[in-house]
């Protein structure tokens, strides 16, 4: 793998919920470049709701006011030419800036949203109504919490072949 990072973020007090789907179904989502991958012969697309924080490019310190948002996405699995990858169907932010540079730079499909993140003893509180100009105001509630310790994922697991993924493919308009 190249690395050839832009960016560094860090992902917090995640959660990936993941669907199987039928991967015909799924083509004919993504734009005509990509493929669905898929695992055991199922696609999968996933809702992930996370902290994202030392948002920072590459070469550069995090700037405190513009280097925190919660994110909520939306995605599904993919490859590109034999590279594995995620495209993302939408991805809702808190900060408004954050969703313009994504927006304007990497043709990203990001939606501004009102959200909030409440994280106690036993749980996480998640919610987010969308806000962005010309778009449905869709809305999403959680409450989760882990129930088993921390692990590694190993190669050949259905968990290390979700999330172990680095590269991000878009459709420029």
């Amino acid at each position: 793998m190249k690395n050839n990072w832009i960016m560094k973020q860090t992902w917090k007090d995640l959660l990936f919920i993941h669907w199987p789907v039928d991967p015909a179904f799924l083509a004919s989502l993504l734009p005509s470049q990509l493929e669905p991958d898929t695992y055991d012969g199922q696609g999968w697309i996933a809702l992930v709701p996370f902290t994202m924080t030392d948002i920072r490019f590459k070469g550069t310190p995090a700037v405190p006011i513009f280097s925190r948002l919660y994110e909520l996405n939306v995605r599904t699995y993919v490859t590109y030419k034999g590279e594995k990858g995620v495209y993302f169907f939408s991805l809702d932010a808190s900060n408004p800036l954050g969703v313009w540079i994504a927006r304007q730079f990497f043709h990203l499909p990001y939606y501004h949203a009102a959200m909030r993140f409440n994280k106690t003893q036993n749980h996480i509180s998640f919610q987010s109504v969308r806000t962005h100009r010309d778009s449905k105001k869709e809305r999403v509630k959680l409450t989760y919490r882990g129930t088993s310790p921390s692990y590694r994922s190993r190669k050949g697991e259905v968990a290390h072949w979700l999330t172990e993924r680095y590269c991000l493919f878009t459709k420029c308009l």
